[in-house]
């Protein structure tokens, strides 16, 4: 068992940002140049990348470089900081489950920026594609364009997070997802903007929402966001109570039941926008075998977090050796 799980779910979590920040962390093995691929006009050391959440205020940037991560997707980050939604917010439900309710908290977008300034003359900058996750819990396209304006120049992408579950006001709807991409493009000059996507199975809604998107400017999807309760019908049969806060379900699932979502919308978001549209799976990768399947769906590279905190930086390895082997097979990824 890792130790860090007899702790309380963020206090490991501040614990474990502690020893990336300060590399205190293992180092990976040196890189291996057939995992390299290219994606959006940049060059990925590898295929592997860290989720929005973990290093929400882009404070450990060079230690996750150092881990092994082909790239990293800080945030999210808001214009002004945010408590988030009171604890508990992250629970533990073992078997690689995770419900988090965290609601965005993050220090601001000073904070942010200044990390990302001090991360550009860093050596492992070189080695590290680094996205920023952007949201406006208030819809606000000023907002996005303040964000996108400062934090662009010094990203390789930009991600609009319009997608939480845990943040009652977000418009989920195509049409409000529209008009924030198009604010976020305006300002993100010759920065890609990805789009993170909410669990959708309905192959029509999808089709009109990546459509809508792309219109406004979006390069690529990032699918999924985590499944909230009110579409727990999606993991099927679970053997774990869902977290509540004064009586009512809380919270996003992450963890192996969200596989089967993911892979079905990265299949869908791959025959919708055809084969060059950069596309990045997210959600239920625990395993080399796992993301395997979401390569031969069509994604170009994959992102973990609730696999890294259940089975740790092995699973970068275990990632990148499933990709090596699919090149060499010729299979997908081509």
């Amino acid at each position: 068992m890792n130790p860090l799980h007899l702790l309380p779910p963020e206090t490991a979590h501040k614990l474990t940002l502690f020893a990336v920040k300060h590399k205190l962390s293992p180092i990976a093995p040196p890189d291996d140049p057939a995992t390299r691929l290219e994606l959006f006009g940049k060059t990925f050391r590898n295929p592997v990348g860290l989720a929005a959440g973990a290093d929400k205020n882009a404070a450990a940037l060079a230690g996750w470089a150092r881990l092994g991560f082909g790239f990293v997707e800080a945030g999210t980050v808001t214009r002004f900081p945010r408590q988030g939604n009171p604890k508990p917010r992250l629970w533990r439900l073992g078997n690689g489950h995770i419900v988090n309710w965290m609601g965005l908290p993050n220090k601001g977008m000073d904070l942010f920026v200044a990390h990302l300034t001090q991360f550009q003359t860093a050596p492992e900058r070189k080695k590290l594609i680094v996205g920023a996750s952007i949201a406006s819990p208030e819809n606000s396209t000023d907002d996005l364009r303040a964000l996108a304006a400062v934090i662009a120049p010094l990203a390789d992408y930009l991600t609009v997070n319009i997608s939480c579950p845990n943040v009652d006001a977000h418009d989920h709807s195509a049409t409000a997802m529209q008009e924030q991409v198009t604010a976020v493009v305006s300002e993100a000059g010759a920065t890609p903007v990805l789009i993170k996507l909410a669990p959708e199975t309905n192959k029509e809604t999808l089709q009109k929402t990546v459509e809508s998107v792309l219109c406004a400017g979006a390069k690529g999807f990032i699918a999924t966001n985590t499944i909230p309760w009110s579409k727990h019908e999606l993991l099927g049969n679970t053997s774990f109570i869902w977290p509540q806060s004064n009586g009512t379900a809380v919270g996003g699932y992450s963890g192996p039941l969200l596989l089967e979502t993911t892979d079905s919308m990265v299949r869908n978001i791959r025959d919708i926008a055809g084969a060059n549209i950069p596309l990045i799976g997210c959600g239920g990768v625990q395993s080399g075998k796992d993301a395997r399947r979401l390569f031969t769906a069509g994604a170009n590279a994959v992102q973990i977090y609730t696999g890294l905190i259940y089975k740790g930086p092995r699973l970068i390895a275990d990632i990148n050796r499933t990709y090596c082997a699919q090149r060499q097979q010729g299979q997908p990824p081509a």
